[in-house]
């Protein structure tokens, strides 16, 4: 079902297309119904600058990675930051402080990897969660991971995120195409736009009228044995982002099986696995996200691939950002 909704977004396909349109007035109805909201919605201005780091795709578009980055750099020049995001893929919180030692289950695999590098919430409730995390270690920035589309906080920059395969798609809004909310308003309430990848959908070129910093971003490995053949598995946004990430750093990837975002893997689905790269000899890789939501008692014998974003300019781009 995943890989028809996609077809339908992204493919050029005519069948596919058809679909599309055939889906266009339920699009027309979202979004008069998602723009009727923020009318009547105000937000909420404090005295701790806001970053969100969000996009407009359902699916993956390297929002974790380039997150992870911000943390660094931040963490170098000695700022006091933390992180809030809502935890998709675990159970709903109120509000929590996150621990590494947490169960994916209970807080979803982001906050999981966001906590091994600073002080990370999870919250249904941003406006609730933000107070709180001010009377907890009254921070030098708050670093909102998604949130793009929330009306409640105001953010004092946004950087919105698009992979470069894929584009904005079919450039529709759901459940036609891939997007939750039109094109050009998103750009202009944005400061920064970071295309991952090559820019093959010339993003650059259809928007070139809006006045937005533009940065191209590439997925770099921080390791990988090149002499294996692997089985690589996955249940992110963007699957075959991950799968191309290895095929592009020469690795030989004969077989790839896809799961759904945030799929929490059962030990039969482990078993099949191990036993699939047994006979094929393969060795079974995984993301650093799938790799937080197997139990530990699973993880021997699975490689977990490690990324980080790399950004041109990067001082350059933290300066913008904080300024």
């Amino acid at each position: 079902m995943e890989k028809i909704i996609l077809n339908i977004w992204y493919s050029k396909q005519i069948f596919y297309r058809l679909i599309s349109y055939i889906l266009f007035p339920i699009s027309l109805i979202y979004i008069f119904i998602f723009y009727l909201f923020r009318i009547f919605k105000n937000e909420l201005k404090i005295d701790i600058p806001i970053i969100c780091v969000g996009n407009i795709n359902v699916g993956g578009t390297g929002k974790t990675s380039t997150l992870l980055q911000i943390i660094n750099h931040f963490k170098n020049n000695k700022k006091n930051i933390c992180v809030l995001l809502k935890g998709y893929g675990g159970k709903k919180n109120i509000f929590k402080k996150v621990s590494p030692n947490d169960s994916a289950v209970l807080v979803g695999d982001e906050a999981i990897l966001f906590s091994n590098h600073v002080p990370t919430y999870i919250s249904t409730n941003r406006i609730l969660a933000v107070k709180k995390i001010l009377n907890d270690i009254s921070p030098d920035f708050i670093l909102l991971d998604d949130g793009f589309q929330d009306r409640s906080l105001f953010k004092d920059k946004n950087i919105l995120m698009v992979n470069g395969e894929r584009g904005f798609g079919n450039r529709l809004c759901l459940p036609a195409g891939p997007l939750r909310e039109l094109i050009k308003p998103a750009l202009k309430k944005a400061q920064f736009l970071i295309i991952v990848g090559d820019d093959k959908t010339k993003i650059q070129n259809m928007y070139s009228d809006i006045k937005i910093d533009t940065l191209t971003a590439s997925i770099e490995p921080l390791y990988i044995d090149k002499n294996k053949k692997y089985l690589a598995f996955s249940g992110i946004g963007n699957n075959q982002s991950f799968f191309d990430t290895l095929i592009n750093n020469n690795c030989t990837v004969p077989k790839t099986v896809e799961f759904p975002d945030h799929h929490f893997f059962t030990a039969d689905e482990l078993n099949h696995l191990k036993k699939m790269a047994s006979d094929n000899k393969l060795s079974l890789i995984t993301t650093e996200k799938d790799f937080v939501r197997i139990p530990e008692e699973k993880r021997k014998g699975i490689e977990c691939l490690k990324v980080e974003i790399k950004l041109p300019n990067m001082d350059e781009f933290m300066h913008k950002l904080v300024n």
